[in-house]
């Protein structure tokens, strides 16, 4: 086929890439595959620049917001193709590098080739180029997204953070708004590469620009601020550090967004509390270190480890004790001292006391229990057993009978 009659098709296949009904019939026919070996070898055609300008418009419609196709031209080999035509500086750079930035967005497959053909060190390249570096910005925020522990490896090694440092600080006007949204979503996904732009340089642009007039600007180089601080060992300090504070208490104050006012508001504060905390922090260090040298030791295992408890022995004791003066005193023959009778009537009022200060248990339900008259209970010993008027009595003969509600009489006890 002539020369004339191939850009005249590439053309017709161009327009068909257009239309969204034709994108799926074209990868099925390997349009893609195609166009990439065409693209590759015609580079000593006389007619390149032309057929690389239809061939790469063809490919930007089918392989934008798809990653599928996406996929499909990074195996086809389109990506060392892209970054040779880019490094060319021609005219044909225009087109090419939005198909390469795009394939950031494509799956596993497609970044696997970016990795393949250094495509991170390629994005962070085109970050000198004052055209490109918003679109290369965006390409590394997204990659950052997918793979994160990474991608931020690889930033933190290589030459990004003098990169963007240098784009931040000689960026025009339009390019500097722009890169402000990329740039402040990134550094909230990765603190450590917030942490490694807090550079003088970069906070003496950030001062010169919150005098902007756009509230927008305003608030993005704020919410940079608080990244870069949040990351920070110092936090709010970093403020004042570099001479931030006035002019976002200013804007804290007087500000006429709101955004804007509540944003600086929770810089200042921050900053506020930094101070405070530090100074408190220094009044605590004095005491903890004189009370760890004067305290006695006995003192510091007291508080560590909970006391024995001992409440219960001795209460048994003095149960005991109590006890037996009682029996002691109230004894006469034998006689056992009970508890006074509840108001109420219920069955506990009728139970002796022993020696351990407990009483004893019946087996009967409560209902059974009634008040008995003082006189009529009385506790009988064991057969062919003597007893003693007087003497203390044994456990077992103060257990009640299951089946009567009086005790029977001690022989030592008859009036």
């Amino acid at each position: 086929m002539s020369p004339n009659h191939q850009i005249t098709m590439l053309k017709f296949i161009k327009n068909l890439s257009m239309l969204s009904t034709t994108l799926d019939s074209l990868q099925n026919s390997n349009a893609i595959d195609v166009l990439t070996d065409l693209l590759r070898n015609s580079t000593k055609e006389a007619h390149y620049r032309e057929i690389s300008n239809q061939i790469l418009n063809t490919i930007y419609n089918l392989c934008r917001l798809n990653k599928s196709r996406q996929e499909d031209a990074a195996l086809n080999g389109i990506i060392p193709v892209l970054q040779r035509i880019i490094k060319t500086k021609g005219p044909l750079k225009e087109f090419a590098l939005p198909v390469l930035c795009d394939m950031a967005n494509s799956g596993k497959v497609g970044r696997r080739e970016l990795w393949r053909n250094k495509g991170l060190t390629f994005y962070i390249s085109l970050l000198s180029d004052e055209f490109w570096q918003v679109t290369a910005l965006d390409a590394i925020f997204i990659w950052l997204q997918e793979e994160t522990a990474k991608v931020e490896e690889q930033l933190l090694e290589s030459s990004f953070t003098s990169g963007i440092i240098k784009c931040f600080t000689t960026a025009k006007a339009n390019a500097f708004e722009n890169l402000l949204e990329p740039l402040q979503k990134l550094l909230r996904l990765s603190p450590p590469i917030a942490l490694s732009l807090a550079n003088p340089n970069l906070f003496h642009r950030l001062l010169q620009k919150l005098q902007s007039n756009k509230a927008v600007v305003r608030l993005n180089l704020l919410r940079i601020i608080r990244s870069i601080c949040d990351a920070s060992e110092e936090q709010g300090a970093l403020i004042g550090r570099y001479g931030l504070l006035e002019v976002i208490q200013r804007l804290a104050n007087n500000d006429g967004a709101v955004l804007v006012r509540n944003m600086a508001g929770e810089l200042v504060k921050s900053c506020e509390m930094n101070d405070m905390l530090g100074l408190s922090g220094s009044r605590r260090r004095a005491p903890r270190r004189s009370s760890s040298s004067t305290t006695p030791p006995g003192l510091l295992t007291g508080y560590s480890t909970p006391t024995t408890p001992t409440n219960t022995r001795s209460s048994q004791v003095t149960n005991y004790s109590f006890d037996k003066d009682m029996r002691q005193r109230s004894g006469i023959n034998g006689a056992i001292p009970y508890r006074p009778a509840s108001r109420d009537g219920n069955g506990s009022s009728g139970l002796p006391m022993i020696a351990n200060g407990s009483a004893v248990k019946s087996r009967l339900p409560r209902t059974t229990f009634a008040r008995v008259p003082r006189q009529q209970v009385i506790l009988s010993p064991k057969k062919n057993e003597n007893t003693i008027p007087g003497n203390e009595l044994s456990e077992s003969a103060l257990v009640p009978t299951p089946n009567s509600r009086r005790r029977r009489r001690i022989s030592g006890d008859i009036r």
